[in-house]
């Protein structure tokens, strides 16, 4: 980290605003979708391409194209360029809003990097928090004092581009998980890749619309009005489980500081792998109500990650503890009235898997956490998206209670290699930038997965083996 932080200069700091004929959308109110996410972390995305140009080539010819092609893509999407408007002194939902103000802008970094590009791409282990310094911050928090009211203003989304001389260009982008969810961000960086593409084709001559009428990225529905709370989960979320997520978050992070040395590491699942983990699956449980290539993939990771820190830290580690593994249902289309695919904003319903330790590492325990993790998806196909909502509390119950767990970041629906194409063709690597658990589209085939994993050493060394030899079973 230190090595590389000598070899990153910064190029320019500038805030980029809509264009002047922006149709700005000024005011978003919160809804529960995108309360729950108050507390979350930041999300940071890297995406590597091939550049075999120089830093003055790149400030002369990109650069501008990218600032330009920037500012009309926001033309559409306000919001991002917005800030959090968070009270101080209530807690009624009705005061947390996304606002846009004339002059308000995303903030954008450029910079060079003279280390070796080597060490960023690929799938082999490395540290963690090699990608930090590639993703921008969120700017700092200001305080705002209206008709006697304090507020405090986030901003919410922050870019930064690294040029890597004659070789690459990194875009790292940062959002607030509160602005928008992985669909929304995706449309986003699709638009802004598209037009950044075509106005370098066109030679600074474009018309946006040419680009949304060609399917390149849709134009965001910022409608909310029909979106229903009929358990009042808003208040709840800010009375009860903001408070709760925020000390569990903090906990964490101080068990994080003081925990072994993290690396990364990039594991692929290949269709073929996937197909027979289901076989597996379909035989042992010819009965499942759900199963999918999506559940019984989760329901593997889930078991290498139980037998990993069985193999690590053995008797010390309780087996009879329940685990948690959980990840997100995009459910706009599943909503009575269903919103548009389109839709801007939080749309995110969570779907967790609890079962002990013991159980997961068992000879069922392939079968039993697909079991487990197909229930949690059917229920909502069956009986609607929100259905349980009202029981989220207990849902959580366990993360809260500091047992073992861990989400999945990102979608293999959101194809950041084959869709996000700047005018340097498919990226070289697309990664989360801190996510323990993350899964992509793969970079060499639409229907493999790659994986993200980011653990201790320790646990990444028994992880790699578990998940090899499990694979190689498949094929015995």
């Amino acid at each position: 980290m230190e090595g590389l932080s000598n070899t990153l200069t910064i190029l320019e700091q500038c805030g980029v605003t809509p264009p002047p004929d922006a149709v700005p959308v000024t005011s978003l109110p919160l809804h529960f979708f995108d309360l729950i996410w108050l507390t979350f972390h930041p999300l940071g995305r890297v995406m590597f391409y091939d550049f075999p140009y120089s830093t003055s080539h790149f400030i002369q010819h990109i650069l501008p194209n990218l600032k330009t092609s920037l500012s009309l893509a926001l033309k559409h999407f306000t919001p991002l360029a917005g800030n959090l408007i968070t009270p101080s002194d209530t807690n009624s939902n009705t005061d947390y809003q996304i606002r846009y103000l004339d002059g308000d802008s995303v903030s954008v970094t450029f910079a060079e990097c003279t280390g070796d590009l080597n060490q960023f791409l690929g799938n082999h282990v490395r540290d963690a928090k090699i990608l930090d310094p590639l993703v921008a911050q969120l700017p700092s928090i200001t305080c705002i004092d209206s008709s006697g009211h304090n507020y405090s203003a986030s901003p919410l989304f922050a870019i930064q581009v690294t040029v890597f001389p004659n070789r690459a260009i990194c875009i790292g982008i940062t959002n607030s998980h509160v602005v928008a969810d992985g669909s929304s961000v995706f449309n986003f960086v699709c638009a802004w890749a598209s037009i950044a593409k075509q106005l370098n084709i066109s030679d600074g001559q474009l018309d946006v619309n040419d680009v949304v009428s060609s399917g390149e990225f849709q134009i965001p529905n910022y409608d909310r009005s029909s979106i229903k709370d009929p358990h009042g989960l808003g208040t709840m979320i800010l009375e009860v489980v903001g408070p709760l997520i925020k000390q569990i978050l903090q906990q964490k992070e101080t068990l994080l500081d003081s925990s072994n040395i993290k690396v990364r590491a990039t594991f692929v699942l290949r269709e073929a792998n996937i197909r027979a983990l289901k076989n597996m699956v379909l035989t042992k449980r010819p009965n499942l109500t759900y199963v999918s290539s999506f559940t019984v993939m989760c329901a593997y990771l889930w078991t290498c990650f139980a037998k990993s820190r069985a193999t690590v830290y053995g008797e010390a580690h309780n087996l009879d503890e329940p685990q948690n593994f959980g990840f997100v249902m995009d459910c706009r289309a599943r909503l009575d009235p269903p919103l548009p695919a389109s839709y801007f904003g939080n749309c995110l319903v969570p779907c967790i898997g609890v079962q002990t330790g013991r159980v997961v590492t068992g000879d069922e325990g392939l079968a039993t956490a697909a079991e487990v993790l197909g229930n949690a998806i059917f229920v909502k196909l069956k009986e609607g998206p929100l259905h349980g909502s009202d029981n989220w509390m207990e849902d959580f119950a366990g993360v809260m209670r500091g047992e073992w767990n861990i989400g999945i970041a990102g979608s293999p629906k959101m194809d950041y290699y084959n869709n996000v194409d700047f005018g340097w063709g498919k990226a070289l690597k697309f990664e989360f930038a801190q996510e323990p658990l993350s899964l992509s589209r793969c970079r060499n085939s639409k229907t493999d997965i790659e994986i993200g994993i980011i653990l201790p050493k320790i646990e990444m060394d028994a992880f790699s083996t578990v998940f090899t030899q499990g694979l190689h079973s498949l094929d015995s």
